[in-house]
């Protein structure tokens, strides 16, 4: 057990990436109380499925229109620069919608602009974020760095949701987004820590930071070209994809089954995403401890289960079993996320991480594609319905990547 804990923690030891990894569970931490706030209030102030979506997706758009080229300048620029200034904006925003709240002048098109903004920002700081974590550590530690990166942002998902629900219930949105815009400071703060002499490998060098519109464009290029040749880096983008289309609308219809079908109030959909957050971390955590084995095998395998757990969320009415099936749920989207983020940037080109991480990132912007029709559906036919036929076309999906994907099979 305590070899075990010791090969989990093994990338904490290097102490750039420890400060970047506790910056990246504050600012975690913020971001899923953010999302819990956020679809509450949102559905709190419209009563309606379509709005609520709408804001939940609005940072998708963004998101797929800048992702490559913040990709391509992270690869270019200082990448630690770029993740302190996507935490400042960040912080100013939950402050500026926590004074709206306070001076009783909210209105939901004023989160939409905000999860709007909040996609800009991503595009540029999640391929600096997830790249720069190859600088801080020695490269024979870089899977373990990427399954214990998630583990730390499933951890804030497992405190993050309750802690806002709690204080939502108790104070009111106005107190969950002031807590949300400190511990974005917070987060500023240890990024600042990271020092050169932390970095395994140095930080671009001056006379590469100016960069005309051609040379992103072409540099763009370059990443699609690498990750359209590279096989098995197409078809971890391509079933990614798929599951998030099909998998990550329940998470922003999830308002609707807490106060409509569950009949509970904000504290019960906090506990809800706390125990899907549990079962992330426990996931995580094994993947971290564990040497590779059978990785593509067991990523097909987290649709399978992703699938299966929601489909029973959508035939049960009992806020106690979904409970239970959170977990699994929790567990299963980690299982996809850790394992195809560990192995794209395992097998990418060191000079193009910044790009190929981008381009992965296309999965979160075209999440609309799947949320957007699930929000409108769930209007006509009902969100356990909608959430159905999705669980059905997810195990669908599955098992044809099971028998037709063996470049993803052949991972170890």
């Amino acid at each position: 057990m305590l070899n075990f804990l010791s090969k989990t923690i093994k990338p904490l030891h290097f102490k750039g990436y420890r400060y970047l990894w506790f910056g990246m569970v504050t600012v975690g931490i913020g971001m899923m109380m953010q999302m819990t706030a956020r679809g509450y209030l949102a559905y709190d102030l419209t009563n309606s499925a379509s709005k609520l979506t709408y804001v939940n997706v609005a940072f998708a758009f963004p998101m797929l229109a800048l992702s490559l080229f913040g990709g391509a300048i992270s690869d270019r620029l200082d990448k630690q620069r770029i993740i302190e200034v996507g935490q400042i904006i960040t912080s100013f925003l939950g402050f500026m919608i926590a004074g709206s709240i306070f001076l009783g002048a909210i209105d939901w098109t004023h989160l939409l602009m905000v999860s709007f903004i909040q996609g800009g920002i991503w595009a540029f700081m999640v391929p600096a974020r997830h790249s720069f974590i190859a600088e801080l550590v020695p490269n024979e530690h870089l899977s373990k760095s990427i399954a214990l990166n998630s583990a730390g942002f499933n951890v804030s998902n497992l405190i993050a949701p309750s802690v806002a629900g709690i204080i939502y219930g108790l104070a009111g949105p106005g107190v969950v987004y002031v807590t949300i815009g400190i511990l974005s400071v917070i987060g500023v703060l240890f990024t600042f820590l990271i020092s050169n002499e932390m970095r395994f490998t140095n930080p671009i060098d001056k006379n590469q930071k100016s960069i005309g519109k051609n040379k992103i464009l072409s540099e763009i290029k370059i990443g699609l070209i690498y990750m359209y040749k590279e096989k098995l880096l197409l078809s971890m983008l391509l079933t990614s994809l798929i599951y998030s289309l099909l998998a990550e609308p329940f998470r922003f219809l999830l308002p609707i089954f807490v106060k409509d079908i569950y009949m509970r109030g904000p504290e019960a959909m906090g506990i809800l995403t706390t125990l899907m957050g549990l079962g992330s971390v426990i996931v995580s955590v094994f993947i971290a401890g564990n040497d590779n084995n059978k990785r593509g095998y067991i990523y097909i395998f987290g649709g399978f289960l992703t699938a299966i757990s929601l489909f029973v969320l959508s035939l049960t009415d009992s806020y106690y079993i979904s409970m239970i099936f959170m977990v699994f749920l929790g567990g299963s989207d980690s299982i996809r996320r850790t394992l195809s983020m560990s192995i794209v940037m395992e097998k990418s080109r060191p000079d193009l991480r910044g790009r190929i991480m981008s381009i992965y990132m296309l999965n979160w912007g075209l999440i609309p594609m799947g949320a957007l029709p699930a929000g409108i559906l769930a209007e006509r036919i009902g969100a356990q319905d909608t959430i159905m036929i999705l669980s059905i076309l997810l195990f669908i999906f599955s098992f044809i990547f099971l028998m037709t994907q063996k470049n993803i099979r052949a991972v170890e």
